[in-house]
């Protein structure tokens, strides 16, 4: 009796968990999907499109220094005037009067301007290299956040149906041992096999928990499954060269791009605060008319004047001497900051294609392995057909191949993964790279 409940109770579990994923597969989403909602909303990506913003008013900003600078005027004005020791009687009147112009400055010589002119220029580079970097890092955490929901999903569906073929032997043991043939290791084995599938699913579930809480987080809707990708071919490095990786890497990698541009505006920062000491030539111009004196209030003044001065400062309290030495350790911080970068993603570069490598070969070991437990699989299947192989061995060569199944896989997820890790490391990974995902898995051409 207390076997039968057992069994009840395992098939019940089952059947439960059976109809879960039916009831969510209508809600798969799609990398493509989450991709775009992910980039509305990740906060890494608005800020670096953000700053680039900025970094365009602040080159116009200090383009606008160099342009002519263009004001107009104008004022009305009554006065009541007294005038003393003119002659021998005061003087006492009044009068309305205006004025209007139009003036301009235009600088002929100023060379901080122009310094800081090619520091807000290399400041827009560093802009648009940071937002580089944030999207293809979004697109590397989505994926690894997709490809870890993916494993869950396999790794359940795995556990699932061990669970399914656990209950089918456990059926088979009890009626065996209820007729006389069979024996009780067998029902205590599968009843041990039953308990632990059904511990594995537990902690799958919460694996997968997890992964769709990821998913989740960085896209700001309920993910609940995800799509599979289609069949993916391994495929190593290409070209399979890390010295071409590293000349990519080093020409085109938006880390890398943006420290050096961050140098070169700190480089002209530094200048400008050192130009400081040069003189300045400004050119000014204008149109006045100016009504009303003291002794003339009915006069109307009308003029055009045009002139140039000359500024040279000499002594700013050592402002400029602090301002330029602040300028260039500025600028010694971001040297080192570059050769920091420069060695991270090397580093990091370096780790992608040996991990990529090591995938490949992994994966066809796998892909060996599967060949060889379906083999068994067919052999022991037919072995218990004719009575050499025991439930047990069914099992067990079932589980096997299973789990080389899932093996193969996990490793084939890691391939698309690791691809994309690498070219991102090399700063050539794009959008269009998720699109051949779904197309083809496998990225796209250099």
């Amino acid at each position: 009796m207390r076997n039968k409940l057992l069994f009840v109770g395992f098939a019940a579990l089952y059947a439960v968990l059976q109809l879960i994923p039916a009831s969510v597969q209508a809600e798969e989403k799609g990398i493509l999907e989450l991709y775009t909602l992910a980039k509305e909303k990740d906060p890494v990506v608005g800020r670096a499109e953000a700053r680039l913003e900025g970094s365009k008013a602040d080159q116009e900003i200090a383009w606008s220094a160099l342009l002519p600078r263009i004001n107009a005027n104008a004022s009305q004005r009554h006065l009541w005037h007294r005038v003393e020791n003119y002659g021998p009687d005061l003087i006492d009147g009044s009068y309305a009067g205006f004025s209007y112009g139009v003036s301009g400055q235009l600088p002929v010589f100023n060379v901080p301007l122009h310094l800081q002119a090619s520091a807000s220029g290399a400041g827009l580079k560093s802009a648009e290299a940071g937002t580089d970097v944030a999207c293809q890092d979004l697109i590397v955490r989505l994926v690894n956040a997709y490809v870890a929901l993916l494993k869950a999903q396999t790794d359940e569906r795995l556990y699932r149906d061990e669970l399914a073929r656990v209950a089918e032997i456990l059926k088979q043991a009890e009626a065996f041992l209820k007729a006389g043939t069979g024996d009780i290791i067998a029902v205590y084995e599968a009843r041990a096999r039953m308990d632990s599938a059904a511990a594995d699913l537990i902690k799958t579930e919460a694996q997968r928990k997890i992964a769709e809480q990821e998913l989740s987080s960085l896209t700001g809707i309920t993910v609940s499954a995800v799509k599979d990708l289609p069949v993916i071919v391994p495929q190593g490095p290409s070209p399979d060269d890390l010295s071409w990786w590293i000349t990519t890497m080093q020409k085109n990698n938006p880390a890398i791009k943006q420290a050096q541009e961050d140098l070169t505006q700190a480089g002209y920062t530094s200048s400008a605060n050192r130009a400081a000491h040069l003189p300045t030539i400004q050119l000014s111009g204008g149109y006045t008319v100016d009504k009303g004196s003291t002794f003339l209030p009915e006069v109307e003044t009308k003029q055009w004047y045009i002139g140039a001065s000359v500024s040279l400062p000499i002594y700013s309290g050592g402002e400029t001497v602090a301002r330029t030495r602040r300028a260039v350790a500025a600028e010694s911080e971001r040297r080192y900051m570059l050769i920091d970068v420069q060695d991270k993603n090397a580093k990091q570069l370096k780790e992608a294609f040996l991990n990529l490598q090591y995938n490949v070969s992994l994966a066809a070991a796998y892909q060996r392995k599967y060949d060889s437990t379906e083999l068994q699989l067919k052999a022991t299947r037919k072995g218990r057909e004719i009575g050499t192989r025991t439930a047990i061995d069914l099992l067990n060569a079932e589980q096997t191949w299973a789990v080389s199944r899932r093996d193969l896989s996990h490793a084939l997820y890691d391939n698309l993964l690791r691809h994309l890790q690498l070219r991102a490391a090399a700063g050539v990974l794009r959008e269009s790279d998720l699109q051949a995902a779904v197309n083809f898995s496998k990225p796209a051409a250099n």
